[in-house]
């Protein structure tokens, strides 16, 4: 499996914000943290905020956060960040070459990375972090 950018740093911004969850963390803190421009940063954290992963808080004391109540799993950040991450069902009734293929492989495999990526919790990368991030691609 091959993720994009934004899905790995995406990956990385949760986790990072969900080390202090409940504080704010301002964009350019998180900008420095992983090393990556405030512009990239913004387009990603836009779409953890429209899938409702992020929240943000103007003005002065202002930042990004994950609310202290939220439960994630690595498969809904990249789910959020990485629309084609699963195979898409096809509907059909004929036993053709693709039909085969979807029952056979796509499915089980759309299947086992869900199973797999469900079972790790924000919560669980984010208690192994003991100091400073700085993460590279």
């Amino acid at each position: 499996m091959k993720l994009s950018t934004k899905g790995r740093y995406g990956l990385a911004v949760v986790v990072l914000l969900n080390k202090n969850k409940g504080q704010t963390t301002s964009l350019i803190s998180i900008s420095s943290s992983l090393d990556l421009s405030k512009i990239y940063l913004e387009q990603i954290l836009a779409v953890l905020k429209s899938h409702q992963i992020v929240s943000s808080l103007k003005g002065p004391s202002g930042g990004y956060y994950i609310k202290p109540e939220s439960y994630f799993t690595v498969y809904d950040v990249l789910t959020a960040l990485e629309p084609n991450l699963t195979h898409q069902d096809i509907e059909t009734n004929q036993k053709t070459l693709g039909s085969i293929l979807e029952d056979k492989v796509y499915q089980p495999l759309s299947l086992s990375i869900k199973t797999c990526l469900s079972s790790v919790s924000l919560d669980e990368l984010s208690g192994l972090l003991v100091e400073e991030v700085m993460y590279y691609i």
